[in-house]
């Protein structure tokens, strides 16, 4: 198993403590004790996006089922097909990310082995911390959807997954370049890549994977589209496990 990048916490720093004398300290365990209880017999209600069902150690066993459905915006970030698929892939990436690069062409050999079985779906989690162009690059990928469908996606993709930049004007016209090679406008293309609906649909992509605890990439939940059985691949798999996990989905 390869792991998966992910974005460097803030450093913390410790205070210099105080000295507490015993009595203190037994009140201050008290006082914690009885807001502990208040909490148990009181529990807040949970409200905004759902989150994910974890391990102790933080790794999702599962996420929503609403988040792990096909929607409209999934439809041109799509490859396979999806008259055929009983499995689904969903897969939360940045397309500068190492272990995404490796990962690809798993993915891409399973959507061909399976001959129509299995569909796989690109979602954005661009790691900015870690790649100061991965941002830009989910723009162009949503704008290459936009302009061009599925298969302009796809090809994009493979196009810039392979390919490091930095967040600069000559950046910005090699994602351009990649555009017009695939046939695709150039002025729509920049004009899509300022429209603040792009910027949204990446942003709510990002928060999504946030929710349901995806804490690197690549992060992907493999779904059995009939029964509703997810199984979580988090991280840069071999082959032959993720295939495991997709037979497993099909017994």
């Amino acid at each position: 198993m390869e792991p998966q990048e992910t974005a460097p916490q803030d450093p913390i720093t410790t205070p210099n403590k105080p000295a507490v004398t015993m009595a203190a300290a037994l009140v201050t365990c008290v006082a914690m004790i009885a807001v502990a209880l208040i909490i148990i017999m009181h529990p807040a209600s949970k409200t905004g996006t759902p989150t994910a069902t974890t391990e102790q150690s933080g790794t999702p066993t599962s996420i929503p089922a609403e988040v792990a459905t096909l929607r409209p915006s999934d439809m041109n970030h799509v490859r396979g097909d999806l008259s055929k698929a009983q499995v689904l892939i969903f897969e939360y990436s940045d397309s500068d990310c190492p272990y995404c690069q490796r990962f690809h062409p798993v993915l891409q050999q399973v959507v061909n082995d399976y001959q129509g079985k299995v569909a796989w779906v690109y979602r954005f989690y661009p790691l900015t911390s870690l790649h100061p162009d991965a941002y830009n690059e989910a723009l162009a990928l949503q704008c290459a959807s936009q302009l061009g469908g599925a298969k302009a996606f796809n090809t994009y993709l493979d196009a810039a997954i392979n390919v490091t930049l930095n967040p600069d004007p000559q950046s910005t016209t090699m994602l351009t370049t990649i555009a017009t090679s695939q046939g695709l406008d150039a002025t729509k293309f920049n004009s899509c890549m300022t429209d603040p609906a792009t910027a949204t649909t990446i942003q709510n992509s990002i928060q999504e994977a946030q929710a349901i605890g995806a804490a690197g990439t690549p992060f992907s939940v493999v779904v059995n589209i009939k029964t509703g059985k997810q199984i979580i691949i988090p991280g840069s798999y071999p082959i032959e496990d993720v295939k495991k996990d997709i037979d497993s989905l099909l017994q």
